[in-house]
């Protein structure tokens, strides 16, 4: 399980799939994740537990912003006291990954290469300019030529719209070289595919507003296009 690339709601499951509580995220490991129980002290917590058919073992749904729903099977190893009155943090290992359920495709829109602004949280927050490639709901594709960035790296994309301003939290996934023609040549720009981390959900819905307005635009687009070759 890659390091945090789940969104900080979790819910945990009895292994019949009933909910015991929900819970936030607040370190994950490669074979392990610790959670916060809010308002509950650890005799609730160790109760819950021992309540399940066999003691300790759960069923544990987290989000991925790009895979979906994900379901773990885990064991409870640790419970200790949080921060904060009655908050119990509880360590699980995953023992195994049981099903994914893929959320509902998010639709990719180009964005020609619309200029951007990002933060660089891993570099005292320096300031760079960047060229969206491509957005949907779930993450975005840039091209930042003036840094070489890495993979798992964060950075702060300061997301601009007609309608709204906020700043998006995301995490580079993958890496990726992609082919650009122009009139004269072709060439290689290296892009960064990243996920949203940690949107909320009035942020989640002002980006798709933002990708519909590209839609049309990219429609306008092409049948402005169509006019002028008939």
């Amino acid at each position: 399980m890659a390091i945090n690339e789940y969104n900080k709601e979790v819910k945990i499951y009895t292994l019949s799939r009933k909910l015991i509580q929900n819970a936030s995220l607040i370190k994950q490991g490669d074979d392990s994740i610790t959670v916060v129980f809010s308002n509950t002290s650890r005799d609730d917590v160790k109760q819950l537990m021992e309540n399940d058919v066999i003691q300790n073992n759960v069923i544990i749904l987290m989000t991925h912003n790009i895979k979906g729903m994900c379901y773990f099977h885990g064991e409870c190893t640790n419970i200790y006291t949080g921060e904060g009155a009655r908050n119990v943090n509880v360590v699980f290992s995953i023992l195994q990954k049981l099903e994914t359920i893929q959320r509902r495709q998010d639709v990719k829109v180009k964005a020609h290469n619309l200029k951007i602004q990002l933060s660089l949280p891993f570099r005292s927050m320096k300031e760079v300019s960047a060229e969206l490639i491509d957005i949907s709901a779930g993450g975005i594709l840039f091209s930042c030529p003036s840094e070489m960035l890495m993979e798992k790296e964060i950075v702060i994309y300061h997301f601009h719209s007609p309608k709204i301003s906020f700043d998006v939290k995301a995490r580079i996934l993958r890496i990726q070289d992609v082919k650009v023609k122009t009139k004269d040549s072709e060439h290689e720009l290296r892009c960064y595919g990243c996920c949203y981390e940690d949107l909320k959900p009035n942020e989640e819905y002002s980006i798709r507003e933002f990708v519909l307005y590209l839609q049309r635009e990219e429609i306008l687009r092409e049948r402005q296009k169509d006019a002028y070759l008939d």
